[in-house]
C-alpha cells in the first residue's frame, strides 16, 4: 500500500468488544463517548483522543486527558485506558467482504406490519437469523440492572428453551453495562467469554452481541451465534445491527412497559426519561382508586393518553372511556353535551338524549380542556360530583350516576381562580390527585425514541418504504423547541415519511421551524442590537402563540402582557 492510500483505523474500545473499523475522511478525527465525536465509543472518556493525518504519511494521536502524543505508522497499535487503536496494514478478509448486508428496509417493514411489540420482535429475530446465517439468536431486554429474554429462537424456527438462563452470563451483562458490542471470532478460545453458559451449551463458534442504545441508556441487546469452524460475523454486520437496533427501540420501550405490570395502561405511555418512569408509576398507583384526577400539561403533551392509561389501570377498564373536549363545544350546547336533554327541551330535540355524564355510568369520564368551561357549567358539574346525580336539560327528574372523573387542562387553574374565571371549590374537588406532564423538549432522548415509533406507524399507514433517521435529522429533532409537543412530533414524522426520497430521513424532510432558545445557531448576519432584540421578541411571541394553538388571550396571559401589546409584538 502506498502512502496515498486512505487511512483506516481499527478501534477496540474495551477487551472483547467488537472492533470498529473506519476509513478516515478528514485530516482531524475525534474519538470518544461524546455523541458529536467522529468515532463514538460509549465506554471511553467523553473526549478521549484526537487523531491527525500528517503530511509525512504518519498518523498522530493525541490523548486529551494526559496530553500524550503518539505517532503511528501503518501496522502499529497503541493501547490506552483499556482500549486499543490500530492502523491496520491488511485488507478486509473474504468473510467480511462477502458476508451479506442486512436488509434494513425489509426489516423495518416487517416491524411495522406486526400486530404487537412481541410479534414484531419475533419477526425481527427470524429475519436476522436468516440474513446473517446465524444458528441461534435472542433479543435481550434490560430491566433495572437485570435483564429478560422475551424472544429466543433457533434458525430452524424452534424456540430456544430457557433463553434467559442460557444468556445469564458475563458477555451479555458486559454489553448492557458498557454499551459496546462484543464480536467473538473464536468464542471457545476467548479467555473471558469461552466458558459462558450460552457459548458452551449451544456449541457456538462465533458470537455477536450488539446493544440497543438510546442516548446514554442501554435498553437491550441483540444476541446472535454461529456454529462451525469457519463461521464468523463480519464487521459491517455490527454497524448494520446498530441501525436495526435504532428501529427496534420504540418497540423495545413499548414491550418494557407492557411486560408484567400495567399492561394496556403502560402501553400508552412510551418514554425512557425519568419523568415518564415516574408518570407510569403514578398512573399504576392512582388508576385503581376512585379519586378524581387533574392532568396538567401543555397542548400536545398527551393528556388524553394519560387519561386512557388511568382508565385502563382501573376497575372500570372493561367499559369504554367517555371523553369530551370542553373547548370544542359552543357554550350554548355544552349543557346538553354534559347533562343530556329531554325530548322537546329545545327545537330539534325529537328524543330523549343522554349526556356524556350518563354515558360514563360505570366507567371513566374524561373532560379535556376543563379550564375553558364557563362558570355556569362549572357550578352544575360541581353539583353532579357532590350528589352523584344528573338532571337532563328540560327534565326535572334526577338520575343516579356512577363515574370516575379525569380532567385535563393546559391552563394555570390557580391563576384562573385568581382572575375569577374558575371556581375554587371545583378546583379543590378536581385535584384529589394532580399529574403534571412534561413538555417534549424536557424529555431528552425520548424525542428520537418517539420519532422512531411515529415513523414506523406512518410508513405502515401511508404505504411508503421504511427509512431510518439520519444523524443530521436526529440533531435537528433534538434542537427543535417542540411548541406542539408530541402532537407536533407525530405530524413531523408523518410528513417526513411521505416526503423522504433518500435512504435516510433528512432535516429537509422534517421541515422543522423554531429551534430551542438555548441553542441558537450563529447569526447569518449581524444586526444592530435593537433590531436583533425586536426580531427575537417577535419570534418568541409567535412561538408562544403556536404553543397555545392560536389563542391570543391565553398567549398574552402566559407572557404577562396585555392583548394590545401582544398584537404589537406580532407586528
Amino acid at each position: 500500500m502506498s502512502a496515498d492510500d486512505p487511512v483506516e483505523i481499527l478501534l477496540v474500545p474495551s477487551p472483547g468488544a467488537a472492533p470498529t473499523r473506519r476509513a478516515l475522511a478528514k485530516r482531524v478525527t475525534t474519538i470518544g463517548a461524546d455523541p458529536r465525536a467522529d468515532v463514538r465509543a460509549p465506554s471511553l472518556p467523553r473526549q478521549w483522543a484526537i487523531l491527525k493525518q500528517r503530511d509525512d504519511g504518519l498518523v498522530e494521536l493525541r490523548f486529551l486527558e494526559s496530553g500524550e502524543v503518539v505517532v503511528l505508522a501503518r501496522g502499529e497499535t497503541v493501547e490506552r485506558d483499556g482500549a486499543s487503536l490500530t492502523w491496520p496494514d491488511d485488507a478486509l478478509s473474504d468473510d467480511e467482504t462477502t458476508a451479506p448486508r442486512l436488509p434494513v428496509e425489509r426489516l423495518a417493514l416487517a416491524l411495522g406490519d406486526a400486530e404487537s411489540p412481541t410479534a414484531a420482535l419475533r419477526t425481527l429475530l427470524r429475519e436476522l437469523l436468516h440474513a446473517t446465517e446465524a444458528d441461534t439468536g435472542a433479543l435481550v431486554l434490560e430491566e433495572a440492572g437485570d435483564y429478560t429474554v422475551p424472544v429466543a429462537e433457533h434458525r430452524d424456527g424452534r424456540t430456544l428453551d430457557d433463553g434467559a438462563a442460557l444468556l445469564s452470563d458475563t458477555l451479555v451483562r458486559d454489553v448492557l453495562t458498557r454499551g459496546e458490542p462484543v464480536c467473538l471470532v473464536d468464542a471457545p478460545a476467548h479467555g473471558r467469554y469461552g466458558e459462558v453458559p450460552s457459548v458452551a451449551a449451544l456449541e457456538l463458534r462465533s458470537v455477536l452481541c450488539v446493544p440497543m442504545v438510546l442516548g446514554r441508556s442501554v435498553l437491550g441487546a441483540i444476541f446472535l451465534g454461529k456454529r462451525g469452524t469457519r463461521a464468523r460475523f463480519a464487521e459491517h454486520q455490527v454497524d448494520d445491527l446498530r441501525v436495526v437496533g435504532s428501529l427496534v427501540l420504540p418497540l423495545l420501550a413499548q414491550l418494557r412497559r407492557t411486560a408484567g405490570q400495567g399492561g394496556a395502561a403502560d402501553y400508552l405511555l412510551v418514554g425512557e426519561h425519568a419523568s415518564m418512569h415516574e408518570l407510569r408509576r403514578l398512573v399504576q398507583k392512582v388508576g385503581p382508586s376512585e379519586l378524581s384526577v387533574l392532568i396538567l400539561g401543555d397542548t400536545g403533551t398527551g393528556k388524553e393518553m394519560v387519561a386512557r392509561a388511568i382508565h385502563h389501570a382501573s376497575a372500570r377498564a372493561r367499559a369504554p372511556m367517555v371523553a369530551l373536549n370542553c373547548s370544542a363545544v359552543p357554550e350554548s350546547l355544552l349543557a346538553t353535551e354534559l347533562f343530556g336533554a329531554k325530548r322537546g327541551a329545545y327545537t330539534g330535540a325529537i328524543a330523549d338524549r343522554k349526556g356524556v355524564i350518563e354515558r360514563a355510568h360505570g366507567s371513566t369520564l374524561f373532560l379535556d380542556e376543563l379550564g375553558d368551561m364557563p362558570l355556569s357549567m362549572q357550578a352544575a358539574l360541581l353539583r353532579v360530583l357532590e350528589e352523584r346525580r344528573v338532571t337532563r336539560v328540560g327534565d326535572g327528574e334526577p338520575r343516579e350516576v356512577d363515574f370516575r372523573l379525569v380532567a385535563a387542562t393546559h391552563k394555570d387553574l390557580e391563576a384562573e381562580v385568581a382572575a375569577g374565571r374558575f371556581r375554587r371549590d371545583l378546583l379543590f374537588r378536581l385535584q384529589e390527585i394532580t399529574l403534571v406532564l412534561p413538555s417534549l423538549c424536557e424529555r431528552g432522548d425520548d424525542v428520537t425514541l418517539l420519532a422512531g415509533l411515529f415513523s414506523r406507524q406512518a410508513e405502515k399507514e401511508l404505504g411508503v418504504p421504511a427509512r431510518p433517521l439520519s444523524p443530521a435529522a436526529e440533531r435537528a429533532l433534538m434542537r427543535h423547541s417542540w411548541p406542539g409537543n408530541v402532537r407536533e412530533l407525530r405530524a413531523a414524522m408523518r410528513r417526513a415519511a411521505l416526503l423522504c426520497e433518500s435512504e435516510t430521513i433528512t432535516p429537509d424532510d422534517l421541515q422543522l421551524g423554531t429551534a430551542r432558545p438555548s441553542s441558537f445557531p450563529p447569526p447569518a448576519e449581524l444586526l444592530p442590537l435593537s433590531d436583533a432584540r425586536e426580531r427575537f421578541v417577535t419570534d418568541y411571541v409567535r412561538s408562544a402563540l403556536e404553543r397555545h394553538d392560536g389563542n391570543r388571550e391565553a398567549t398574552a396571559a402566559a407572557l404577562g402582557v396585555s392583548l394590545r401589546s401582544l398584537y404589537r409584538y406580532l407586528g
